[in-house]
C-alpha cells in the first residue's frame, strides 16, 4: 500500500485538482489497533462496519456518532464535525504539494504546536487528502448506543447562569460583558 500513497503523491504533484475516484476505494484497512491503549489508526477508506467489527472483539465503540456504517472513516472525518473531532488524535495526509506528512500522534495528549488534526475535520478534503486517522475509542459500557450525533447544549438559561458564576470568580479581560 506504500505504492499507493506513492501513486496519491505523484497524482496531486501533477494534477491542478484531483478527482479520487473508485481505484482508491480499496485504500482501507486497521494500521495500528492498541486495546490496552483506547487507540485505533485506520486508513481513510476504512469503512465504519469494518471498525466497529474490529472494536466489537475488545467491547469496544467509537465515540462518535455515524449514519451509515457503509460510509468510511474518511468520509465522516471530512464532513464531520464536533463528535469526530474530539476523538480524533492524529492524521497522515498528503498536501498540495504532493508532501505526506503526519500531525498528532496516537496519544491522548498532544501538545506539540498547531492541532491540524482535528482542523481538518469538517473540511470535505479541500485542504489534504487524509489517507489515516489515529482516533480514540472507549469501552462500549461506557459509551453505549449512540443513536444520534451528540450536541451541546444551547440552553441560553444554563449559558446565562454558568457566565454569571464565572464572572464572580473573574473576568479578566471582560469577555463576558
Amino acid at each position: 500500500m506504500a505504492d499507493r500513497i506513492t501513486q496519491l503523491q505523484t497524482l496531486v504533484r501533477e494534477a491542478d485538482s484531483i478527482d479520487i475516484n473508485a481505484e482508491w476505494l480499496d485504500y482501507a484497512g486497521v494500521v495500528e489497533y492498541y486495546p490496552e491503549e483506547l487507540v485505533m489508526t485506520v486508513k481513510a477508506g476504512t469503512t465504519i462496519a469494518e471498525i466497529k467489527k474490529q472494536l466489537k472483539k475488545n467491547k469496544q465503540s467509537l465515540t462518535f456518532y455515524t449514519k451509515d456504517d457503509a460510509t468510511t472513516i474518511g468520509a465522516v472525518y471530512a464532513n464531520g464535525g464536533q463528535d469526530i473531532s474530539d476523538s480524533v488524535l492524529g492524521v497522515q495526509i498528503i498536501d498540495g504539494n504532493g508532501e505526506l506528512l503526519n500531525f498528532g500522534g496516537q496519544v491522548m495528549k498532544n501538545v506539540a504546536g498547531y492541532d491540524v488534526a482535528r482542523l481538518l475535520v469538517g473540511s470535505k478534503g479541500k485542504l489534504a487528502v487524509i489517507t489515516q486517522i489515529s482516533f480514540k475509542v472507549l469501552p462500549s459500557t461506557y459509551v453505549g448506543e449512540l443513536n444520534a450525533p451528540m450536541k451541546s447544549s444551547n440552553n441560553s438559561a444554563l449559558r446565562t447562569e454558568i457566565e454569571q458564576r464565572l464572572k464572580s470568580v473573574f473576568d479578566p479581560k471582560g469577555v463576558f460583558q
